[in-house]
Order: C-alpha cells, then structure tokens, then sequence
C-alpha cells in the first residue's frame, strides 16, 4: 500500500494540520496561505520519499508527528513574528483585534459558568429523584432542562467568530431561566439555599440583581460582536476610544 494513500499518514496529515491552522490564526493571510502550502508541499514530499525508501505508514505517521512536536517552539515563534508584523503594520486594527479575543474568552467563560450552574442542579435534582425525594418531571426540571440545552447551543455558537453575537442574545434567556429556576428548584433540595433565603437579608434583591447583570452583560456582548459593528471603520475607533476611557 502506498504511504499516500493510507489510513495512518492521513490521520497524522490531519492532526499537523489542525495545529497548522490553529497556529495561523489571525496573521497576515498570505504569509498564513504561504505557510500551510509549505506545510503541504513537505508532508507529500515525505510520503513520496517514505514510498522510494519502502517505509511503513505507520513509521511515517509517527515521524510526521514527532516532527510537529518538536517543530512547535519554532511555529511559535513564527506565529509571534507574525503577530509582531501586525501590530507594527496597524496598530489601530491589531489592538481591535486583541480586545476583541480578551472580550470573547470573557463571554465564553462566563456563559459555561452559567452553562455549569444548570447542569450542578440538573444533577442534584437527579440524585434526590433516585432517593424519591421529588417526582420525577416536574415542570421546574423540564424547564431547567430545556435552559440547560439552549445555554449548551449557545456556548457552541459563542465558540464560533461568525455566530457569537447570535450566541450571546441566545445566552439571555439561560442566563435569567438557569438563575431564577435553578434556586427556586434548590430552596426545596438544599438546605443551604433555603437558610440563605430566610436569614440572608436582601437575598432576593441579590438574585434578581444577578439576573439582571447577566442579562445586561450579554446584550452588551452581542453588540460588541456584532459583525458590522466589528467591521466598520468608524466603529472601531469609536469602540477604541471607549476602551482609552475606561481605562482612565
């Protein structure tokens, strides 16, 4: 069977160039395109050697693939000259850039602690229907269930550039469900919950304020990503100067 065509190369071929892609990320795109063509001229040209000197596919994947770890450091390396050329080139756009990967890792953080906070309680409801301490689908557990699946279709449009506004109006309705039902479900399964409810002066003051901030914080990151926003000119000097004064 010839290298090329085998099972083991391809999956190694697949694997190097995940990492390539990744790696290229957010650089200027022709020294990307230039540097994943590389990337695929040597790993055909290592096949066609592999097939003259009579290598295994499997010698071959695992070859390909130690020489992606050990060629990491220099990828990194690249990448930061790359990043370097960037900011050097348009420092305006460059630093857009930046705010907007620090902005999104935040939304997406904080909509999987949402997402976590509905399947906690999705899991203590679970346990206290084994012990028969609930019944089983109540119209709380199928609410909280139904939340719990929307935040996950949310987190997954979050962790895409071109959805995350989407995801982010999305994770509204999550945000005030999970919040509002999760502790109404848990001031009946936990003692805790239901002692801060009687004793912890403003409890309630402090869960709608909770709603509310989460609420508001996703709003505001869908308009952040909004794709004209992010793309206009105009905006992103406005979005600059907004960020110079908070900072201030």
């Amino acid at each position: 069977m010839s290298v090329i065509t085998s099972a083991p190369y391809h999956h190694a071929v697949a694997r190097v160039t995940r990492w390539c892609s990744w790696y290229t990320r957010h650089v200027d795109p022709r020294a990307a395109d230039s540097r994943r063509d590389e990337l695929a001229s040597d790993l055909y040209e290592h096949a066609i050697w592999a097939d003259e000197v009579g290598a295994t596919p499997k010698a071959v994947a695992r070859a390909i693939l130690s020489r992606a770890v050990r060629g990491a450091p220099a990828d990194l390396t690249w990448r930061h000259a790359q990043r370097k050329k960037l900011a050097l080139a348009d420092p305006v756009g460059f630093r857009v850039k930046r705010v907007d990967g620090v902005v999104s890792a935040l939304v997406l953080i904080v909509a999987c602690t949402v997402l976590g906070w509905g399947m906690f309680v999705l899991a203590r409801i679970a346990l206290s229907v084994g012990a028969e301490q609930i019944r089983p689908n109540s119209v709380t557990s199928l609410t909280l269930a139904a939340f719990t699946v929307l935040a996950i279709g949310a987190v997954v449009l979050l962790s895409r550039s071109r959805t995350r506004a989407l995801g982010a109006m999305i994770m509204v309705l999550p945000s005030i469900g999970l919040v509002h039902f999760g502790l109404f479900q848990l001031y009946s399964l936990s003692a805790t919950v239901g002692a801060l409810t009687f004793t912890m002066p403003g409890w309630e003051l402090a869960s709608n304020s909770l709603i509310a901030g989460l609420s508001l914080f996703f709003i505001a990151a869908a308009l952040w990503s909004w794709p004209e926003q992010r793309n206009s000119p105009s905006s992103t000097g406005t979005r600059l100067k907004t960020i110079g004064e908070m900072a201030r």
